[in-house]
């Protein structure tokens, strides 16, 4: 913060002594770290955007270690497809933003091997305790927002909402989501590794942050996932049903929503007022669809959906929306087309299908990553404070040295 380019020869420094004493927990808890002030808007922070990009790389050189990295997870094997077709885009990209898209799906494809490699390997030196560690310090970043809120209150707070240490309220409402799916499961499969009162807390600083984010895709998604997560507890067949007749009743529920919310009398937290064009993004899926049209099968490269929101970002708010596709299927699809959109979800979904024969909770963690990715384009970058806690649910349920507890629960209580 202070010393400004003096970070980029203290981190990697940093980051070798760290590996030198073997402490590749730390590593990839250090990582989450930079990415969680990279998604900051403080100026003082900004050292982070540059500071996360030498961090994965370094890791990824750790990676090449055989003799520390013995067994190769396997995460990455069926995004293959996908990653050939997103550099296959590269070629169609605008040339001011080459350069960009091909950083960005080496990014992801870094954050992937990296995740999934180094989650593998702390359970494997450090056992459960690393998941312990994962947690407290999940519960930690949540914890010291309520402290800043406290103590600085302008500094946690955005238009009137709650954002915590995270850049938004949004981002603070998907943060806060993705670690009640990640630790849920950690619970599941390792109940007895946290106290009642540890549990309790945990959970209590999640749901207090979410909805003090005023994030109603986080919300909803929660509530998802409790839904089915009971649901599949006494019935795959059960849950099954129940998901389709949520998707039948989709459109009747969409209809009539903010009557709904009005009856519930949660017209003001849940901003009804804004429902209808689901504050702004309607706009910004119409425009997204149109220029999709142009490109159907193959897209124009990661950063292309940025590119063209910035670019016609004048026109877009005088229509009433700010930001970017806010929808992380449209973004997929006008980064690498319809092929490369198609390509993820196939491994997306057939990796959570697979594991659902590990844990009854993988399907319903499903569910609800597949709304909350509908509103928020998170999904398709690599390195936020997000996608990295996916992969670590994925990097779980897909690794083969990770196996459950018998005893395991199907859903957190």
């Amino acid at each position: 913060m202070y010393f400004g380019p003096v970070i980029y020869g203290v981190l990697p420094l940093t980051l070798l002594l760290y590996k030198a004493r073997g402490k590749y927990d730390e590593l990839l808890l250090g990582f989450f770290y930079i990415l969680i002030l990279s998604d900051s808007r403080q100026d003082s922070l900004s050292f982070a955007e540059n500071a996360k990009n030498i961090y994965i790389v370094m890791l990824v050189l750790f990676l090449l270690d055989r003799k520390k990295f013995t067994l190769f997870n396997r995460l990455v094997l069926p995004y293959i497809p996908f990653f050939l077709i997103a550099f296959t885009c590269v070629f169609f990209a605008p040339v001011e933003i080459v350069a960009t898209s091909i950083e960005k799906t080496v990014s992801y494809l870094f954050l992937i091997m990296v995740v999934s490699n180094y989650v593998q390997y702390c359970f494997k030196e450090h056992g459960d305790a690393f998941f312990k560690k994962l947690i407290y310090f999940g519960a930690s970043i949540l914890s010291v927002g309520f402290v800043l809120r406290i103590i600085n209150p302008a500094q946690t707070i955005m238009e009137g909402r709650y954002r915590g240490m995270l850049g938004n309220p949004n981002g603070l409402g998907i943060f806060a989501l993705l670690f009640f799916l990640l630790f849920s499961l950690i619970i599941d499969f390792y109940p007895k590794l946290l106290s009642r009162k540890e549990k309790n807390f945990v959970y209590i600083v999640i749901i207090l942050s979410i909805l003090l984010s005023g994030s109603r895709s986080s919300l909803f998604a929660v509530i998802i996932y409790l839904v089915f997560s009971y649901a599949y507890r006494y019935s795959p067949f059960i849950g099954f049903l129940l998901f389709m007749i949520f998707a039948g009743s989709y459109q009747y529920i969409t209809s009539n929503i903010v009557d709904i919310i009005s009856s519930l009398g949660l017209t003001s937290y849940l901003r009804a007022d804004t429902i209808t064009e689901a504050s702004g993004r309607f706009l910004a899926w119409r425009f997204a669809w149109e220029n999709i049209q142009q490109n159907i099968l193959l897209g124009r490269g990661f950063e292309y959906t940025n590119e063209l929101f910035f670019i016609n970002g004048k026109y877009l708010s005088d229509l009433g929306h700010q930001g970017n596709a806010h929808n992380s299927y449209l973004t997929l699809w006008l980064d690498t087309g319809l092929l490369g959109l198609l390509a993820y979800l196939a491994a997306f979904i057939t990796l959570f299908i697979k594991s659902a024969k590990k844990t009854k909770l993988a399907i319903p963690i499903l569910y609800a990553v597949i709304f909350c990715s509908f509103f928020e384009s998170w999904l398709t970058a690599s390195l936020n404070p997000f996608t990295i806690q996916l992969f670590v649910i994925l990097s779980i349920l897909t690794s083969q040295s990770i196996i459950p507890q018998k005893d395991a629960i199907a859903v957190p209580v």
